[in-house]
């Protein structure tokens, strides 16, 4: 994959489903709801999958080759996992109101 746009906005996606699925996942966990449990934890696994893969291959491409063109990706998984995170957060904080 060496288009860096589309990888960035593939992490970018990615990271907001994986917050996204994670906060799922631990609510199935509090609820003991099994399959909710089983569902929620299967997207997390894929999109923990998805985000390493593209990140291992952009901090490789950075480290050992010093091709700064992957640093869009790596700022891109930043902004969605904090954006997600952030969401969360406004979530959490609106339902204790």
């Amino acid at each position: 994959m060496d288009n860096i746009l589309l990888m960035t906005i593939t992490v970018f996606v990615n990271q907001l489903i994986f917050i996204w699925a994670r906060t799922w996942n631990v609510k199935m966990i509090a609820m003991n709801h099994l399959k909710g449990v089983l569902l929620s934890g299967a997207v997390v696994h894929i999109a923990w999958l998805v985000g390493i893969t593209i990140g291992v291959v952009s901090f490789k491409a950075i480290l050992t080759d010093f091709e700064w063109k992957y640093l869009p990706v790596i700022v891109g998984s930043l902004t969605g996992g904090l954006i997600g995170s952030y969401f969360g957060l406004m979530e959490k904080m609106r339902f204790r109101k």
